[in-house]
């Protein structure tokens, strides 16, 4: 996950011109620094001060150094950015509209509608997905560089034990946590609606055989809100970056070729192949989602009902039960483990219910949404609540040992920016 999403800054640049007074002889935006021939607007630098002050209210916008500070992480942002391009680190069309779209719920239940949110930026909706589309590329690209440069970076048990002697007595008192596990069924939908989808991009598939303009049909018919108003085009773009089935099908098209429906996590896609090297295709599509109705959910709801009661009456333990049923690959192994999460980082409503539960509680089927592809329900059994504590080796092992990968990989980033530095031209200009 990337740490700030670029429109999620971008509305802090559009609250901040709401929010601070301007004054006559103000300039309201200009280029303050460059970094390798990229550069760095007034605008941003405010809406990184305005973040930070709203999650920090202790800070205060007129120290000297918050500004530096912020100018100085953009100005390393921008330089790994390039860096990255210059390694030839990509990032798929699909992540990029996934993470969009993340992006864009989130915000909308932050500021409490999309009109709202339409308001703020003074823009319509697919304006704000098309100019916030490279931001978040870039910020992926970025994030991509660092996590590549530190996915070697380990410590080791004697690490962190010299990391605990150390730094005891200044380790933050830990909030309070809940040690969580859960299971997750996704809603699948029916037989009957994936035969009707497939029939209606069969349909458009047709029309396009017998003549039909490519671009019309994408605005008029497809549902990828990315691309419908740029004729489907998805760009030159490496097979691999696609998902396998989409790449897959695509490899067997020629040049000017209309696809049938290939069916993916999405939907079905109908795929014109427009150009193609030994490694790149260039592609247009047309969308047709596969609809999850009320009934799919209702039936994955009173399925994860009915597992909890049998839980909750002693014929299988949660944990026995997260292995057997649950869909999500990454904890079913583990029976379910969440591992310990801090109250404080859960959403309000989420932490309010856990608060009310007793440890040994099993909530009732909440939505479960982690990738806007995928929608389910889980369940989760609060297995015991602990209260705020100093870390110790013996019952925060994994804290000690994150907050000291922590400051081992803060050294590794130091090190590399001042690299950077050293070899990519950059200067601040105002």
């Amino acid at each position: 996950m990337i740490r700030i999403a670029g429109l999620f800054v971008a509305l802090m640049t559009a609250a901040a011109a709401q929010q601070w007074t301007v004054r006559e002889g103000d300039v309201l935006d200009c280029v303050v620094a460059v970094a390798a021939g990229e550069p760095i607007l007034k605008s941003e630098v405010d809406a990184q001060v305005l973040l930070m002050l709203q999650q920090n209210p202790a800070l205060r916008s007129s120290e000297s150094d918050l500004r530096q500070r912020v100018l100085d992480a953009l100005i390393n942002d921008r330089l790994m950015y390039v860096q990255a391009q210059l390694d030839s680190i990509t990032v798929s069309d699909e992540e990029v509209n996934l993470q969009l779209e993340m992006t864009i719920q989130q915000l909308v239940r932050q500021v409490g509608s999309e009109e709202r949110l339409e308001n703020i930026y003074q823009m319509p909706m697919w304006k704000i997905r098309q100019d916030g589309r490279e931001e978040i590329r870039k910020r992926l690209l970025t994030e991509r560089y660092r996590q590549m440069k530190m996915a070697d970076i380990k410590v080791t048990p004697r690490e962190v034990e010299e990391f605990y002697e150390r730094y005891k007595d200044s380790l933050p008192t830990l909030g309070k946590q809940y040690e969580l596990y859960h299971i997750v069924r996704y809603v699948v939908p029916t037989q009957q609606a994936r035969e009707d989808a497939y029939v209606r991009a069969k349909g458009i598939r047709d029309s396009l055989l017998r003549g039909a303009d490519f671009c019309t049909m994408a605005s008029r018919y497809s549902e990828d809100p990315n691309t419908r108003t740029g004729c489907g085009d998805l760009g030159m773009r490496n097979c691999s970056d696609f998902v396998p089935e989409f790449c897959s099908a695509c490899k067997k098209l020629q040049v000017g070729e209309i696809s049938m429906p290939i069916e993916t996590p999405f939907g079905y896609h109908i795929v014109r192949m427009v150009e193609r090297t030994v490694e790149q295709i260039h592609v247009q599509h047309i969308l047709i989602t596969i609809p999850r109705g009320d009934i799919d959910q209702e039936r994955v709801r009173a399925d994860l009902e009915q597992l909890r009661q049998r839980i909750l009456s002693g014929e299988i333990s949660f944990e026995q039960a997260a292995r057997q049923y649950s869909d999500e690959q990454d904890t079913r192994g583990f029976g379910g483990a969440l591992g310990k999460l801090a109250a404080q980082t859960l959403e309000p409503s989420l932490a309010a219910l856990l608060d009310t539960l007793p440890d040994g509680g099993i909530t009732a089927p909440l939505p479960y949404t982690t990738n806007p592809t995928r929608q389910g329900f889980h369940i989760l059994w609060k297995k015991r609540t602990l209260p705020p504590h100093k870390p110790t080796l013996e019952t925060d092992y994994k804290e000690l040992e994150n907050f000291a990968l922590t400051m081992k990989q803060q050294q590794v980033y130091e090190r590399l920016v001042a690299t950077l530095r050293r070899q990519l031209h950059w200067e601040v200009l105002r």
